[in-house]
């Protein structure tokens, strides 16, 4: 797919998604395993308002880590250029950040580990085939399987393209990782994947809007746009 006609937008589309009280979400925020997404250009990260300052950056992952144990790092200049920066993934090295820096191999992924991620997020987007994720397999378990969406379908090259994305996280699995994401920015992702895939992926999906959290079946975690659960200070 022509990645430049996938841009990524900060706001979710909502049209399709079933809201729900105050009361029930925050019923839904104690029980739903939650990992906060930044999304960043550099060592800046980004928001619905516009770029945020490195020291706003290192404020706000501090205490998503805190709250939430875990956040997931979207390098966009990894993911679109193939240059990440893990400067800042050095400065939380041994902390939980799950990192998609758009690693295109195995090289890349044990780069993002010896940086300090507590796991390497690979998947449809940039790798081309099962083999080569069976490939990084191999070389570590701290690893989350993706397949990335985009307007409802999968956004991948190579068997990516076309395979069952229900079937991919269930070969994920067979490999042997451990931790599943489905990611469509406008949460358009198939009903049918959140029913089929393997009761023993730990799956997190989104981005979720935080009041449409309680649709998600129970055992499935929220990927939310960090600056909904953790608001900025200034």
């Amino acid at each position: 797919m022509d990645r430049a006609r996938h841009k990524l937008s900060l706001r979710p589309v909502r049209d399709h998604i079933r809201y729900i009280d105050g009361a029930a979400l925050r019923k839904a925020m104690v029980a739903r395993d939650i990992l906060p997404r930044l999304v960043l250009r550099g060592e800046s990260a980004r928001s619905p308002e516009g770029t945020v300052p490195r020291a706003e950056t290192l404020d706000v992952l501090n205490r998503a880590l805190e709250e939430f144990g875990k956040v997931l790092i979207w390098d966009l200049d990894g993911i679109e250029r193939n240059r990440p920066n893990l400067r800042l993934v050095r400065h939380f090295e041994g902390e939980g950040l799950w990192v998609d820096a758009g690693a295109r191999g195995t090289e890349a992924v044990i780069d993002v580990l010896i940086a300090g991620a507590e796991r390497a997020v690979i998947g449809t987007k940039t790798f081309r085939s099962l083999e080569e994720i069976e490939a990084a397999r191999e070389l570590t378990d701290n690893l989350a399987f993706l397949v990335d969406f985009a307007y409802g379908k999968v956004w991948g090259q190579g068997e990516f393209a076309t395979l069952p994305p229900s079937l991919l996280l269930r070969r994920a699995k067979d490999v042997g990782i451990e931790v599943g994401l489905a990611v469509d920015e406008g949460f358009a992702i198939p009903s049918s994947l959140l029913r089929e895939a393997p009761d023993t992926l730990a799956l997190f999906t989104g981005v979720v809007p935080r009041s449409a959290m309680a649709s998600l079946p129970s055992r499935v975690g929220a990927i939310v746009d960090i600056w909904e659960v953790v608001p900025r200070m200034t």
